[in-house]
């Protein structure tokens, strides 16, 4: 656990990746959100609207992009 910490580090403290983390996951994330609390949504029933789940669905895909980008960028960097 720690070693992949080690490894996604860098993608966060980076700007530009961390950017782009950021845009993935607030496109992704608002497609899930979408799609997860349509009725919500669509009928304008903020009281309804789960929150934490919202945060969550944000958060999965940020997390996911950089993993991915972390993970992809160590490979390159030991098969060199």
């Amino acid at each position: 656990m720690i070693k992949i910490f080690h490894i996604c580090l860098p993608q966060i403290k980076n700007k530009i990746n961390f950017k782009r983390h950021i845009r993935i996951a607030l496109f992704v994330g608002t497609i899930l959100n979408f799609i997860n609390q349509y009725e919500n949504i669509i009928e304008m029933n903020y009281q309804k609207l789960n929150v934490f789940h919202a945060l969550i669905t944000y958060c999965v895909p940020f997390f996911v992009s950089v993993y991915s980008a972390a993970t992809f960028n160590h490979q390159e960097e030991t098969n060199d």
